[in-house]
């Protein structure tokens, strides 16, 4: 730990007299500094001097004064040191994984044309609005995690927020939009977000290079607009967005915004794509099914519903495949289920990579709690002596 090792070296001064200062300092520095910013807004003269200045700290608590060791001189005053506003210190510190980095190498030829395109963008300095579309399992949050890392590497902040929280808790640093841009609950078409220009967030936003929003469909476009209107105040720019490079994501196919008691057509109409706005996106597409991998054929299927290819029986219904059914003969055809999806279960309770393997899905827990129940009833009890301690 750097905070352990800052007080080993502090301690090694006052009491073992060391003759090497120098020497020790030059050995250990690196690692004495590891959890401080690694960004650009943080540069080794910035580090130096924040590691100087807990050496003092540690030193004057036993009496000494950093100026009678064979240390460099402090350049920065800390207080300007740590002017840094502590939400951009944050940012600033979010840890970039190597295995991240290298993400780079592992991605698909759709991944790696979104991933070009975006850092061209950014590489030329231009501003942009991206939607990197792909259906659940083409590897959108892979490119999200991507891209933040390498970006974060090369000194640039980038802002990762989700609608949901779920998502957002699957990207470094991630928080939910509402939250990190004070998005009001109920927008309406002049809302703007709580940010007042002089703030920290402001001006946390105008040092972003980018901002990653996933899962954007669920979010009604009234948030999006007020989002909008907000960054061009920020930044003083009348361009979408105040000019920053945005990248939105998601899958219409899935969850559409929630309008209580609205009717489709109005569900319709508080999707970001019926936005003023969705004419400058570019989207960009995701289509190679990494979880499917092994089964093309439902992928396809899959796909065909989501864009509305597949053929409809009546009220926008769409027939199963026999294949993919069972047929209700029943209660007992539950019990045909459970067989289908977990086979000779008795013989497999107690192995976990079978159960893992397979799940029922159900949208009501009432049916869970009974599915649960009709497949536990079904394990091979066993007798045993159970010894406490």
């Amino acid at each position: 730990m750097p905070t352990a090792l800052r007080r080993l070296f502090a301690t090694i001064f006052v009491f073992c007299q060391p003759v090497g200062v120098r020497e020790l300092w030059n050995e250990f520095y690196t690692y004495m500094v590891e959890d401080y910013p690694s960004s650009s807004e943080a540069t080794d003269v910035v580090r130096t001097n924040l590691l100087l200045n807990d050496l003092k700290v540690l030193l004057l608590q036993h009496g000494k004064h950093i100026t009678d060791y064979d240390l460099p001189v402090a350049t920065v005053a800390f207080e300007q040191i740590s002017a840094i506003p502590r939400i951009i210190q944050d940012e600033i510190n979010i840890p970039v994984v190597d295995e991240e980095i290298n993400f780079l190498d592992k991605l698909n030829h759709d991944q790696r044309v979104a991933y070009n395109t975006i850092m061209g963008v950014i590489e030329r300095k231009e501003s942009m609005i991206f939607f990197v579309d792909g259906p659940g399992g083409t590897g959108k949050t892979f490119l999200y995690r991507t891209l933040l890392a390498n970006l974060r590497k090369l000194g640039h902040i980038a802002i990762a927020t989700a609608t949901s929280g779920i998502a957002a808790t699957l990207l470094p640093g991630g928080r939910t939009a509402h939250s990190r841009f004070k998005i009001p609950l109920t927008p309406d078409a002049s809302s703007t977000c709580s940010i007042s220009i002089q703030s920290d967030l402001a001006e946390l936003i105008r040092r972003a290079t980018v901002v990653v929003w996933d899962e954007a469909p669920m979010v009604n476009r009234r948030a999006v607009e007020a989002f909008d209107r907000t960054l061009k105040d920020i930044m003083e720019v009348d361009s979408p967005f105040g000019g920053k490079v945005v990248i939105f994501g998601g899958d219409f196919r899935q969850v559409l915004p929630v309008v209580p008691n609205g009717t489709r057509s109005e569900m319709i109409d508080a999707c970001i794509v019926k936005s003023p706005l969705w004419r400058y996106v570019k989207v960009l597409h995701l289509k190679y099914n990494m979880r499917t991998i092994n089964d093309e054929h439902f992928a396809e299927y899959v796909r065909r519903i989501g864009d509305g290819n597949e053929p409809f029986t009546k009220d926008d219904l769409v027939k199963v495949p026999s294949s993919m059914a069972i047929q209700w003969e029943g209660e007992h055809s539950v019990y045909n289920l459970i067989e289908e999806v977990f086979p000779d279960l008795h013989n497999h309770a107690s192995d976990a990579k079978y159960m893992v393997d397979r799940a029922l899905l159900t949208p009501i827990n009432d049916d869970v709690d009974k599915l649960n129940a009709k497949i536990i009833s079904q394990f091979t009890r066993r007798r045993g002596d159970i010894t406490f301690f």
